[in-house]
């Protein structure tokens, strides 16, 4: 672990320390900033460091029975941001209690190479305590390219079936 990952796996773990309540670090929007700017830099340490170990278990396919929840979602991540170096956008954000609702614009290699040059969705993450308790992307399926990229993976109306 170089020092760069250590000093934000250590600021994560220290997210929403006080006797008094949550930092500002921990609410719900800045947890999220740091989870876009995690993915951004493909820094999976800190993604790591902002899911919680009671995390709920993510529907992702790709997870294997034997993966714990935080493992799941953080493969998921991986897998479907981090490693295809995707570039996140945000066109609105609702803040619902412990609830960050952003609606994104997602552009990414992967992408491109199923003939559509971003997909759009929303990411749905709750947080508790600085940390990620709950985390879903929905496709926003009435959108053309995105329709189409989940349809190659057999999701949603325009999924090939046989």
């Amino acid at each position: 672990m170089n020092s760069r990952s250590l000093a934000a796996w250590t600021a994560a773990l220290c997210m929403g320390c006080s006797a008094t309540g949550p930092s500002p670090s921990a609410t719900p929007s800045a947890v999220f900033d740091r989870y876009v700017d995690a993915v951004h830099a493909a820094d999976m340490v800190s993604v790591r460091a902002l899911i919680a170990t009671d995390v709920e278990r993510s529907d992702f396919a790709g997870c294997r029975p034997e993966m714990d929840n935080p493992t799941c979602l953080a493969h998921y991540i991986e897998t479907t941001v981090v490693k295809p170096r995707a570039r996140l956008t945000e066109l609105r954000r609702r803040v619902e209690g412990d609830t960050v609702l952003s609606d994104l614009e997602v552009r990414s290699p992967l992408y491109e190479k199923a003939g559509v040059a971003r997909i759009v969705g929303r990411d749905i993450v709750r947080v508790r305590d600085g940390r990620i308790v709950a985390f879903r992307f929905v496709p926003d399926f009435a959108d053309e390219s995105t329709a189409v990229f989940f349809g190659t993976l057999g999701i949603g109306p325009r999924a090939r079936r046989s």
